[in-house]
């Protein structure tokens, strides 16, 4: 669009992606992963393991209809888990699909495999278990286990000591877990801390730089100014002068932009108040892409911003332009902002030295908050500037 003057929470289920930090978003996609094999590995064995048992005192009607649903369900499971994470629903789903396969054992396990501890029906019932606990908090999980655990004991023909492994595997992984989650969670405060005091840093390191790029455009361009009016070194009615003048003013509007937020702050809108202040001689087409908003770090989005108008400034003096563009895109943290006209151009390896509009205003300006910045210009070909920050 062409534009002139417009202007934590914690994720019960695991979802990858919803985290607040970076180890409970690692946790979350190793769980995912596991978990998704530990069904669909489980229900694989016990399909295996009642193939190859003998099929006395069982009903194999029985054991093809258990096992055809849960070889559905461990289809869809999948498939739900992998498209939209480990929700309560889909956790709770699972251990009752299995609490009611584990309900027909006495038709489909042999009781001879219920006491020599061989039954499929309890490596299905640790499965289920293992599902819970890796993905719920314990006030969830536990709950969840023991439902499979009683679904398992009215079910199973006959008695066995195996019931005892069923508690101590629910108990074990679910303090595993919880060990797990909570060092993710310190972990994840630590690096939010030193995010944070690295932020500091830098806003302390771009407001220095600022300081001094501030300095050197007040004496090239506003105490120049004055010093020849102040000389009477040209005439006050000078065309030169004048132009003078409207730069000079152009780099007081600059440093009067307000900062939006001490820690934060939309690139899109720094962007957007800018080229506002633009002469209305220059037309510039402000694109984005990516989210709706960018936000970034305050001091990276005044530097990005700070270098956009001194290239858009530059573009306005010397190129000649006719269709100038700054396109956004914003994605995952980081940001790049491409300047492009169709002006004269210029060689940048023959920029003097004592130029300090690209080297300092823009080159400089940028590379003090962490970013980068390609310039690629010819003869007569216009040029284009991207700024780059890679976030963080």
């Amino acid at each position: 669009m062409t534009l002139r003057g417009e202007r934590k929470k914690s994720a019960r289920s695991f979802q990858p992606g919803k985290q607040q930090g970076p180890s409970e978003y690692a946790l979350a996609r190793t769980v995912l992963r596991f978990v998704i094999t530990l069904r669909c590995g489980g229900v694989l064995a016990a399909i295996i393991a009642a193939v190859v048992d003998d099929g006395t005192d069982v009903s194999r009607t029985w054991q093809v209809v258990v096992l055809a649903g849960l070889t559905v369900w461990a289809a869809c499971f999948a498939l739900i888990a992998t498209h939209r994470g480990l929700s309560l629903t889909l956790v709770v789903g699972d251990a009752a699909v299995v609490s009611v396969a584990l309900l027909a054992q006495s038709r489909c396990v042999p009781a001879l495999a219920v006491l020599d501890e061989t039954t499929w029906a309890m490596m299905l019932a640790s499965t289920a278990i293992y599902v819970a606990q890796l993905a719920l908090p314990a006030a969830t999980g536990l709950p969840l286990a023991g439902g499979v655990i009683i679904a398992y004991v009215i079910g199973v023909c006959e008695p066995t000591s195996h019931l005892r492994v069923l508690f101590v595997q629910a108990t074990v992984v679910s303090a595993m877990m919880w060990l797990l989650r909570r060092g993710g969670r310190r972990a994840d405060a630590i690096v939010a801390d030193r995010d944070f005091e690295r932020r500091r840093a830098l806003a302390a390191a771009a407001r220095r730089a600022d300081e001094r790029h501030q300095r050197a455009l007040l004496h090239d361009s506003v105490l120049s100014v004055l010093t020849m009016v102040a000389s009477s070194a040209i005439r006050t009615d000078s065309p030169a002068l004048r132009r003078s003048a409207r730069q000079a003013l152009h780099t007081l509007e600059e440093f009067a932009i307000p900062a939006v937020d001490p820690l934060t702050a939309d690139l899109w809108e720094r962007l957007a108040a800018l080229i506002s202040r633009l002469s209305p001689e220059l037309l510039v087409e402000l694109l984005r892409e990516g989210t709706a908003r960018a936000d970034v770090p305050e001091p990276v989005a005044e530097a990005l911003a700070g270098a956009v108008g001194e290239a858009l400034r530059n573009v306005e003096r010397h190129a000649g332009a006719r269709r100038v563009s700054v396109r956004v895109r914003y994605h995952d943290r980081s940001v790049a902002v491409e300047i492009l006209d169709d002006g004269v151009g210029f060689d940048p390896a023959g920029v003097p030295l004592t130029r300090r509009g690209i080297r300092k205003s823009i080159v400089e300006r940028v590379k003090v908050v962490g970013g980068d910045v390609d310039i690629r210009s010819r003869s007569q070909a216009g040029t284009r500037i991207v700024l780059w920050w890679p976030g963080g």
